[in-house]
């Protein structure tokens, strides 16, 4: 009896770290949401269509709703891995469109109509559903804005004269208080309620303003705790955003893109391989754990991702 008890022990003990090691993330538990990384880009037909790389398994290529052009601008995974949010390149101020899953649907978020490019898309608690960091349209300026999608109302929260930006064009924190960004090439947090900033010494950048190249390089962990910033160096710096003195340094990045998971326990990279010589311009995902800063290569992922936009998305609202 001890003998076929401890049998069925073990047996289980095994097949609970099989299905944590197939559907989970490196360090989640069995029990926790599993998140595949997800590349959106032109299909064969030119059409946009999402890729999924599971840590574990092939990858899978979905179609994303007819109509959509493939020059698609904003890319936004929402916060729970279980939508994007795109813009058509071609006409951005017909609104930022949200692509949910099961079934498959698209609708246009109200209130973003008129909009104009958008940088950043943040999901806010309670009646103000989202704010956006862009362009907009009338008057044109840059700013980051508040949308409350019942109401439809549009509340600028800071902005500044385009192309030079001044004010605007901040990523907003989860809580909706706060925005990061780089101002005078150094990084800065604004307080949108009081209107204060904090200069965060030691960070900075040499782009102006007026490139929005910097915008890729900032982005708040789901959880508000930390702010990734990609350095001109090519370096993960997280900063803590309630003691932005205590920082942690995570090691290189192959760009700009690094994506945080919904729960904020993991990054994912472009990750540049030398077998990928020989297809150019693609590369492999990696997914780097922020506690440990152990770096996991994507089997499926490798040598399979070019150009366009990577994120994370539930697989149990896919599949």
């Amino acid at each position: 009896m001890r003998i076929e008890r401890g049998f069925r022990m073990s047996a289980w003990f095994f097949l609970t770290s099989l299905l944590a090691g197939r559907w989970g993330l490196p360090g989640v538990r069995a029990d926790s949401p599993s998140w595949d990384s997800a590349w959106i880009h032109p299909g064969s037909n030119g059409a946009p269509v999402l890729t999924l790389f599971p840590l574990a398994g092939r990858k899978t290529t979905l179609d994303l709703p007819g109509g959509l052009p493939p020059n698609l601008t904003l890319n936004r995974f929402s916060r729970d891995g279980r939508a994007i949010y795109v813009q058509r390149a071609s006409e951005p101020s017909a609104g930022v469109i949200k692509i949910g899953f099961k079934p498959l649907r698209e609708t246009t978020l109200p209130g973003s109509v008129g909009l104009g490019t958008v940088w950043h898309l943040t999901e806010l608690p309670g009646a103000a559903d989202f704010a956006v960091a862009g362009i907009s349209t009338n008057p044109r300026e840059c700013g980051t804005f508040e949308v409350d999608t019942n109401t439809r109302v549009l509340r600028t929260l800071m902005s500044g004269p385009y192309p030079s930006c001044g004010g605007g064009g901040g990523e907003v924190s989860p809580d909706g208080k706060r925005a990061a960004r780089f101002a005078n090439q150094k990084l800065v947090l604004n307080e949108l309620g009081t209107g204060s900033v904090h200069v965060i010494d030691g960070i900075e950048s040499r782009a102006s303003e007026s490139d929005a190249s910097w915008i890729r390089n900032v982005a708040w962990s789901p959880d508000g705790r930390w702010i990734s910033v990609v350095t001109d160096e090519g370096k993960i710096i997280l900063v803590d955003s309630d003691d932005t003195n205590h920082r942690r340094n995570l090691g290189p990045s192959r760009g700009p893109f690094i994506v945080w998971s919904p729960d904020s326990k993991h990054l994912l990279l472009l990750k540049s391989e030398f077998r990928c010589a020989l297809y150019l311009y693609f590369e492999s995902l990696e997914i780097l754990d922020v506690e440990t800063g152990k770096r996991t290569t994507i089997k499926s992922s490798r040598c399979e991702v070019g150009p366009g936009w990577v994120g994370w998305i539930d697989a149990a609202s896919i599949r």
